[in-house]
């Protein structure tokens, strides 16, 4: 990460990874204007936007936004932790919105400002999101013919 361009944005902070991917994170309330700096600062190619879900936070979203800078020749990474709606970065890099969608259909994480924030690969009609660590998990019974013998012994 070239300078510190990131700390113009307040409450921003650089964050050590395991993966040594420079990464800054910041309140869910600055996440456009941190996805804006990092843009005008050169990381304007996108390459992945992804949540992960722990429910036990009472910010149970941790939004990741993946960069890369040709001028700097690096990655970056944005992160933030949010409860409910966040702002859309589609205003940025285009690419984001299936990202942002496929995030509201699997996570039911909101963007404020997406441009069609509509489900992606699940039935609209679909009555949750599969993707949250608190969703129940079903269950299919497994058919083996070879244990059909030892299964009805049971």
């Amino acid at each position: 990460m070239t300078g510190v361009w990131w700390q113009q944005v307040m409450g921003a902070e650089s964050v050590a990874t395991r993966d040594g991917m420079p990464s800054v994170r910041v309140p869910a309330e600055r996440w456009l204007e941190l996805a804006n700096a990092a843009a005008n600062a050169g990381y304007a190619r996108f390459l992945d936007l992804t949540v992960v879900d722990e429910p036990s936070d009472p910010a149970r979203f941790q939004v990741l936004l993946t960069l890369y800078s040709f001028a700097a020749r690096g990655w970056l990474r944005l992160r933030t932790r949010t409860p409910g709606p966040l702002a859309s970065v589609t205003s940025l890099f285009a690419a984001a919105n299936w990202y942002e969608r496929e995030a509201f259909d699997l996570f039911g994480v909101h963007f404020d400002g997406h441009p069609d924030l509509t489900r992606i690969l699940l039935p609209d009609d679909y009555p949750s999101h599969p993707l949250r660590a608190d969703h129940p998990l079903g269950d299919e019974p497994i058919d083996f013919t070879v244990t059909r013998e030892v299964d009805s012994q049971w």
